[in-house]
């Protein structure tokens, strides 16, 4: 992230109204969980996956995280949520993805997510 990204953020943050990144809108308490991240990638959602429960889900139906639920996205890559957020979503779905050395957290239907 560019000092310029940095410097919105932080004047966002200290103002107190929030920041969206694409279709991401956070709040301050939000952004407090994001400091020292940088905006990795922007994808598309094109499905998950849950093994142990045998659900799969497409790009129009969103429904959150799960402990151990894989994400996938448009352009094959993967991750798996570490965390539980309840999210219900229809249509397409863009994720943010932020990082931080081997830390990553999703933003997806304005939930930050855990993953791995």
């Amino acid at each position: 992230m560019g000092i310029r990204a940095f410097s919105v953020l932080a004047f966002t943050a200290i103002a107190g109204t929030g920041v969206s990144f694409a279709e991401c809108e956070l709040d301050t308490d939000q952004l407090e969980d994001l400091v020292g991240y940088e905006v990795e990638s922007v994808k598309s959602v094109a499905g998950w996956v849950d093994e142990a429960a045998g659900k799969v889900g497409n790009e129009d139906d969103w429904e959150g995280c799960r402990y151990n639920r894989t994400i996938i996205f448009d352009d094959g890559t993967s991750v798996e949520c570490t965390t539980y957020h309840h999210s219900s979503a229809w249509g397409p779905q863009k994720a943010v993805i932020f990082t931080k050395y081997s830390e990553k957290i999703v933003c997806i239907d304005d939930q930050l997510i855990d993953v791995r």
